[in-house]
């Protein structure tokens, strides 16, 4: 195997290694309440503009927008896991919403934003 085909096997292995940690260090810790039940808007910002927004609601545990998605507890607040690799971070924004990070492959792409409605 050429020196330069090595190389790229090393440094996917070595991504991929990167993301697991990341993952399983990003969900430790209980939750101190969960996201109250209601209407929330999502939406899904990148370098200032939105790329998704749509209206949903918190039923249980879940998070109801185009499918249901669970509501994980994490260390200060929570996170949304949309499909595989895509992960959003929801902390207390201290008005009734979250926000956070939104992450595809571990690596940050925008914020997320929840707001209670009405």
């Amino acid at each position: 195997m050429p020196a330069q085909s090595r190389s790229a096997v090393v440094r996917t292995a070595l991504i991929a290694v990167c993301v697991s940690v990341a993952a399983l260090l990003g969900t430790a810790g209980p939750a101190s309440a969960d996201v109250p039940p209601g209407a929330y808007t999502s939406t899904t910002w990148s370098g200032g503009t939105i790329l998704l927004q749509r209206d949903g609601y918190v039923q249980g545990r879940d998070l109801v927008l185009i499918g249901r998605y669970r509501i994980h507890p994490r260390s200060g607040g929570y996170y949304v896991d949309f499909f595989p690799g895509h992960r959003v971070i929801m902390n207390s924004d201290g008005h009734g919403g979250y926000r956070g990070p939104a992450l595809l492959g571990g690596v940050r792409v925008g914020t997320f934003t929840l707001t209670p409605r009405g």
